[in-house]
């Protein structure tokens, strides 16, 4: 490989989450000491949506593919990617933007949101995707969706109501894998062609997983 860019944020106590009151926030105690037992060993508590993650079609789809039943080539594999940085806050990805592009199993998006992580307006504001954006990856086959903000939907969509994670409902259940909150976008040179992996945590029943994520290349 000629290069490597891990695409994962670091998975931290005081990191950024979700703003719901059910979330679950991160806790990472030391358990086992170099002075004590001999060795040094964690406890980690977390939510199976933290950070950078993979949303597997359980997440909203009652009885859907869990995290350990997704196969490992729709999680490994070459990768479009499409630079939408340039889009602004509340902005939609539509089909006529994604029309006449290539379109490989596995499709990133840089939405240029990676650089609000760890502010308070990461979870409000960032494009989605419209639901006619939507329906143009699902004919086109597309696999695996990767994005850096925290969903695909609109996020002023009241969570909850009856348009609650629409578009997330459309991808999972069509048994696109969604992979969100990525890190380090920046560090992409789009004139070369670039590969994917994703490796979510292999949790049984899983609904999502923290995941570690890069791209690379051959050439």
């Amino acid at each position: 490989m000629k290069q490597i860019i891990d695409l994962t944020h670091c998975i931290e106590e005081e990191m950024t989450l979700c703003p719901l009151s059910w979330h679950t926030r991160v806790s990472i105690k030391q358990i086992g000491h170099h002075e004590i037992e001999g060795r040094a060993t964690q406890k980690l508590i977390m939510g199976s949506h933290t950070g950078t993650h993979t949303d597997a079609p359980r997440h909203f789809i009652t009885n859907g593919a869990c995290i350990e039943d997704i196969p490992l080539d729709q999680l490994i594999g070459e990768v479009s990617i499409f630079n939408f940085s340039y889009l602004q806050e509340y902005e939609a990805i539509t089909e006529e933007m994604l029309s006449g592009k290539e379109l490989k199993p596995k499709v990133l998006f840089n939405l240029g949101w990676f650089r609000k992580w760890k502010t308070k307006d990461f979870y409000t504001g960032y494009p989605y995707f419209s639901e006619s954006a939507a329906q143009y990856l699902i004919r086109n086959k597309v696999r695996l969706i990767a994005m850096d903000t925290p969903s695909p939907d609109d996020s002023r969509i009241k969570i909850g109501g009856p348009d609650d994670s629409k578009i997330h409902k459309l991808f999972l259940s069509n048994k696109i894998v969604l992979v969100e909150y990525l890190a380090n976008l920046d560090k992409i040179d789009e004139k070369y062609d670039w590969n994917i992996i994703v490796m979510p945590l292999k949790i049984k029943n899983g609904d999502g997983a923290p995941s570690r994520v890069c791209v690379y290349r051959d050439d």
